[in-house]
């Protein structure tokens, strides 16, 4: 990215762009953290400054060709494969219940103070590095890592709601702290974020749940009050009452889940989700408390909710599927001692390419649990019987086809033939190494003993 500011440096030396333009916001933010950055955002303190600096690259030959968003005030280019964006110095007012707003000329100063927070409202005059910090506090928040609006919190929340999931953003990715009127701002606004489009909800969300600390990001969207918006059903979990196996209540359960699995957009939504309809599954009799089939109801509720939030439909599908077969080892304790070659073999062709995920899944909920049920050597005692099995699996090929089937047994085409080929998979996980002959005469066996029975 120095490159790319050396060109832009070079380039309007003894023009009229020279000292009136400046690297705003993130990047600035992250040299003074001692961080690289390739998020460069230009601002020029000229009319129509930002559009007038793209278009005179581009005729220079230093860019690709600006797209340009006059509404906004804005153009984009493409220099040496990197995407940056050139703004004017404005102000914004945004009509009720728009995430657009109405962009004029300002001040320096005045688009320092529309920026959302102190931390972000740094800018460094791009022909020398001298940074201004002209709220006066922007240096200062982020050395003492607080997250603080630039102006008056329920004016920066008003004009644009997604700045509250940014805030919660960034405080989870940079262990920062959210300052207490800014988070008050929060609370008091929070509702507002339906005025939000579900997909920049979803893409913020995702930045929230992949960052160092995801459990924390999401209880202060639970505390907040932002996640009524958002997925209600988590809210749902906090204080629903667990098992013996729990030390912690469903929403506690989750938030550690969340964080004991690595940051995989995937995994970190089926840990959030895991456990969602347990509110719904749960039931109370003498033996105590029990959520019985919540992992189909979850998988269902979870498909609506992200659904909802436009994830695609690859996300939906395998998250649903993680969250689905979450609790598929849970009754054969840490040791597997019952779960059987046949039964490994069994899930290795079911899962497919999820195996790995699910396995995740299921260790990160395993040493969730208190600590007498937490049952950490579940899933190692598991992956050391997966080698043998998984080449068991690969080295041999189902021997026998629909065809087969209906030649054998002189059948014709219908639903009977899928019913005798599952019957055929199950028998081969028994027995992997048996050819085509001895599958089909355990099932001609079977077959005879059946209709004696009956």
């Amino acid at each position: 990215m120095n490159k790319v500011i050396v060109i832009i440096a070079n380039a309007i030396r003894q023009t009229e762009f020279e000292n009136n333009t400046f690297i705003a916001g993130g990047f600035v933010r992250d040299k003074i953290m001692g961080k690289k950055s390739n998020d460069l955002d230009i601002v020029v303190s000229l009319p129509n400054g930002g559009i007038k600096l793209a278009q005179f690259l581009f005729k220079k030959g230093f860019s690709s060709r600006p797209v340009i968003f006059h509404r906004f005030g804005t153009a984009q280019v493409v220099i040496t494969g990197h995407k940056i964006e050139f703004v004017m110095t404005r102000k914004e007012s945004y009509r009720d219940k728009s995430r657009k707003p109405d962009v004029i000329q300002g001040t320096i100063t005045e688009d320092i103070y529309r920026r959302d927070f102190t931390i972000n409202s740094l800018i460094m005059n791009i022909m020398n590095g001298h940074i201004q910090d002209i709220s006066g506090m922007g240096i200062a928040d982020i050395k003492a890592k607080i997250i603080r609006a630039t102006s008056e919190p329920n004016i920066i929340f008003e004009e644009d709601p997604l700045r509250m999931l940014r805030a919660i953003r960034f405080a989870v990715q940079l262990d920062f702290i959210i300052e207490k009127s800014t988070m008050n701002g929060i609370i008091r606004n929070a509702k507002m974020i339906e005025n939000i489009s579900r997909e920049r909800i979803r893409d913020e969300l995702i930045k929230i749940l992949v960052s160092p600390a995801p459990a924390s990001g999401i209880k202060i969207l639970v505390q907040t009050g932002i996640m009524q918006y958002i997925i209600p059903e988590i809210v749902l979990l906090d204080g629903v009452q667990q098992n013996k196996y729990h030390d912690k209540d469903v929403l506690g359960h989750t938030l550690q889940v969340l964080q004991n699995i690595h940051d995989d957009i995937i995994l970190r939504l089926s840990a959030l989700l895991h456990d969602i309809s347990k509110p719904q599954t749960k039931t109370i009799d003498a033996k105590g408390i029990h959520f019985y089939r919540h992992e189909v109801a979850g998988a269902k509720r979870a498909r609506k909710i992200l659904t909802n939030l436009k994830f695609s439909k690859e996300t939906i599908d395998k998250v649903v599927k993680l969250i689905k077969h979450h609790m598929r080892l849970k009754s054969f304790g840490d040791t597997l001692k019952d779960f059987s070659d046949v039964a490994v073999r069994r899930l290795i062709f079911q899962m497919g390419s999820e195996l790995e995920p699910l396995l995740s899944l299921i260790h990160a909920d395993n040493i969730s649990h208190s600590k007498v049920y937490c049952m950490p050597e579940q899933i190692p005692n598991l992956k050391k019987r997966l080698v043998s099995n998984v080449q068991k699996i690969n080295e041999n090929k189902l021997p026998v086809t629909g065809r087969d089937i209906m030649l054998h047994f002189e059948m014709s085409e219908g639903k009977n033939i899928g019913k005798i080929l599952n019957k055929a998979h199950e028998i081969w996980l028994m027995h992997p190494l048996w050819n085509q002959t001895e599958i089909l005469k355990e099932i001609k066996l079977e077959e005879e003993l059946w209709k004696k029975k009956k």
